[in-house]
């Protein structure tokens, strides 16, 4: 297959058995992390294929878009809080019943980055008390303006 391919998509870097698989002139587009992997660099130049290497995009406004990093990112922080909450064996939110009330699930999330907004947001949609905290002092106003508390 993969010599009839013209343009090829991978998450991951590809392996030496298939660039060599790959026809000449074909296209392929991946996380490569090519300043850190000389060799896939140079077996690709062999086999006179081009490559986009998506974690080279920039990190910016206008190349948003194309930020493969911050949207995957941001579907783990998403999915962690959701296999967290699978896991816990309670629920997230404050229910006063017949019965008895059941406290709000406490979510401590460690990074305020795309991941853990993400999280922060879903723990929160799901009704747990969430905390957040970061090594990086900037991230304090992000955490605060969704509105909950930042921890040192």
């Amino acid at each position: 297959m993969l010599s009839a391919g013209d343009v090829f998509i991978k998450v991951n870097p590809p392996f030496a058995d298939e660039i060599a698989k790959m026809k000449e002139g074909s296209v392929l587009i991946s996380f490569m992390y090519a300043f850190s992997n000389a060799e896939l660099v140079q077996a690709l130049m062999k086999r006179k294929v081009s490559a986009f290497s998506m974690d080279a995009v920039p990190r910016t406004t206008k190349a948003q878009r194309m930020d493969a990093l911050s949207s995957q990112a941001s579907l783990g922080g998403y999915k962690a809080v959701m296999m967290g909450a699978n896991a816990l064996g309670k629920i997230f939110p404050l229910m006063m019943t017949a019965a008895g009330t059941i406290t709000p699930s406490r979510v401590l999330i460690f990074g305020a980055g795309v991941a853990g907004l993400q999280a922060l947001a879903t723990a929160k949609r799901l009704g747990a008390v969430v905390e957040v905290t970061d090594i990086r002092p900037g991230t304090k106003e992000e955490v605060e303006s969704l509105g909950d508390a930042f921890c040192k």
